[in-house]
């Protein structure tokens, strides 16, 4: 579909520029004055865990207090133009990384970048879900998650087979140039979604006097809401803030993680994100088609269960090898109960208030992830250089982070085991 399509096209580019900003950032800050590939690791580069969490959360903040917005208004007004808007927001803050010169500057574009992103995201799931029947969202979900997916998995790979191009075959050698160099990717990838932004087509809805209209009742349908369902949403709003934070104590970190103690050469930690990317994708669709044919909450506990235990795991990885393999097992888990999740909540609510709940779980998670990273960075430098015994073995500090990550997925896990009840909707 075109909603597919744009999703891919602009999470490519963006993921493009994911697989480069650790090092920018490392080089802005003064700590990388060397080609990463010839430093084997960078031991200091934990020291600059807060400031790598800042850049994450700067993105995250302004999603956070937006989305819900943003959600909201397309109920009211419509999907499609929200939708336009942000893509060609995209467009013009991806010329901004190759301006960028400081690291205040990097905040900052990410920050817009968050602004951008809650124009698109919420809604064009909203859009997806208002275009599917009930006994479709699952796999519709899926194919869409695929999308997305494979972009941000490949985008990385593809970002430092730019930087690669640029340094062994266009010679450049100096630090700025080689890594600003992907940059070009995420302009180019975001003008190829535009097209399909202005060709999507949304389906009309009657309003409540009989009259067609964006969205019934104007966004109000909450009032309609009983007790059971109201409870259920608040629960997965909860755990979206608190999987926010478990993703803050985690997965922004283990770019640094992966630089400090397994491989500084960009192309390790492309590889470890693309191969377990490309694996873990696999298990969307099969996982969504399953959910609509025997029941959504079972996939998501289990598969949520074992993306924690993973998580938890990752510091014992010694190689590039070890934490593909760690890396692979999680993403399968995660990708088999992230869409099955989507086509859940959807089920939950009529259709003219989606795009509230949607935008407020997305402002949920990111109001987490704006805490995660900030709280994840200040752990992670602190016990930086320090050794936890644990039945024998020596493990990094660093491990403190990864493990209180995953306690806190766990407990989100709990709520939603506890207070999520399943239903489905058209």
């Amino acid at each position: 579909t075109l909603l597919s399509w744009l999703a891919f096209v602009i999470s490519l580019g963006y993921g493009a520029v994911m697989g480069i900003i650790p090092y920018y950032m490392l080089y802005l800050v003064g700590e990388l004055r060397e080609l990463p590939e010839t430093l084997g690791t960078i031991g200091g580069a934990g020291s600059y865990a807060v400031e790598y969490g800042t850049l994450i959360s700067a993105f995250m903040l302004t999603r956070a207090f937006l989305a819900r917005y943003f959600g909201s208004l397309s109920d009211r007004v419509g999907r499609r133009s929200l939708i336009i808007s942000g893509s060609i927001m995209y467009v013009l803050l991806s010329l901004g990384y190759l301006l960028a010169n400081s690291l205040n500057q990097l905040y900052f574009i990410r920050g817009l970048q968050g602004v951008a992103s809650a124009m698109v995201w919420p809604v064009a799931e909203a859009l997806l879900m208002d275009s599917t029947g009930s006994e479709r969202r699952g796999r519709a979900m899926a194919v869409y998650m695929v999308a997305t997916n494979l972009a941000f998995i490949t985008g990385p790979a593809l970002g430092v087979t730019a930087y690669k191009f640029g340094v062994l075959y266009l010679g450049i050698r100096d630090v700025e140039r080689a890594l600003k160099f992907p940059f070009l990717f995420l302009t180019l990838f975001s003008l190829l979604g535009l097209p399909a932004a202005f060709l999507l087509r949304e389906p009309r809805v009657e309003a409540r006097d009989g009259a067609p209209g964006p969205r019934e009742g104007g966004g109000r349908g909450e009032l309609e809401v009983d007790p059971s369902v109201r409870r259920s949403i608040n629960a997965i709003y909860l755990m979206a803030a608190a999987n926010g934070i478990a993703m803050g104590f985690s997965g922004p970190l283990m770019s640094l993680f992966v630089v400090q103690y397994i491989d500084a050469d960009p192309a390790a930690l492309a590889a470890i994100t693309t191969i377990s990317g490309l694996v873990g994708m696999l298990a969307a669709y099969p996982s969504g088609r399953l959910s609509d044919a025997v029941g959504r909450k079972a996939i998501v506990i289990v598969g949520g269960l074992t993306s924690r235990v993973m998580t938890a795991l990752i510091p014992l990885a010694r190689s590039v090898r070890d934490l593909t393999a760690l890396a692979t097992a999680r993403s399968v888990a995660f990708n088999s109960f992230q869409p099955v999740m989507r086509a859940l909540q959807a089920d939950l609510v009529p259709e003219s208030m989606r795009g509230r709940v949607f935008g407020t779980v997305q402002a949920a998670f990111n109001v987490g992830a704006v805490i995660g990273p900030i709280l994840g960075g200040y752990l992670y430098r602190f016990c930086q250089g320090r050794e936890i015994r644990v039945l024998g073995a020596v493990l990094p500090g660093i491990s403190v982070s990864f493990w209180i990550g995953s306690a806190i997925g766990l407990a989100a896990l709990a709520v939603f085991a506890l207070f999520v009840e399943e239903r489905r909707g058209k």
